[in-house]
């Protein structure tokens, strides 16, 4: 069953990969938000399940790993939320936002989201899960090339000026 977890988990995130590629593609994310926030719901349910279920357990004290692994899952989930509504908040979206957090950190939802993947499986101490976080962290790294690279494109000096002045 634990395989199950993986393979919904990962074929979600690919799922959700295609769908922000056909967002970038075409300009306009009208159906594809609502497609993107179901594969994540299913990504994170088969992760969840996958970290809940996973037979190789941390060696680490519960009163260790429960509130280390909920403060940094729940950082990272108000982070992302945070994020998400500053950035989704403006309503222009021809409009680089570069106002609250994001005029320090240029993806603080990423950096959410890593955190929600280490806090998780610590809750869990799930071992194969937490070493995932290395696989998410890689793709998620990889993921924001492609989105800069765009953003590059978009908004071409005003990003470049704003990514010098901004960490990650």
């Amino acid at each position: 069953m634990i395989i199950a977890g993986a393979v919904l988990c990962l074929v979600s995130y690919l799922l959700r990969m295609s769908a922000h590629i056909t967002i970038y593609k075409r300009g306009t994310d009208t159906l594809s938000f609502r497609v993107i926030l179901i594969f994540t719901f299913l990504g994170y349910f088969g992760w969840g399940y996958w970290s809940g279920n996973d037979p190789v357990k941390m060696n680490i004290s519960s009163s260790i790993t429960i509130p280390v692994g909920a403060a940094l899952a729940g950082a990272g989930l108000a982070l992302f939320l945070y994020s998400e509504m500053k950035k989704h908040g403006v309503g222009q979206k021809a409009k680089l936002v570069t106002t609250g957090i994001y005029s320090k950190i240029r993806h603080p939802m990423y950096i959410g989201l890593v955190l929600l993947h280490i806090g998780l499986p610590f809750i869990f101490k799930s071992f194969i899960a937490c070493l995932s976080t290395i696989l998410w962290a890689s793709l998620i790294a990889i993921w924001t090339r492609f989105e800069e690279k765009n953003l590059e494109q978009r908004f071409g000096k005003e990003y470049i000026e704003y990514k010098q002045q901004t960490w990650f």
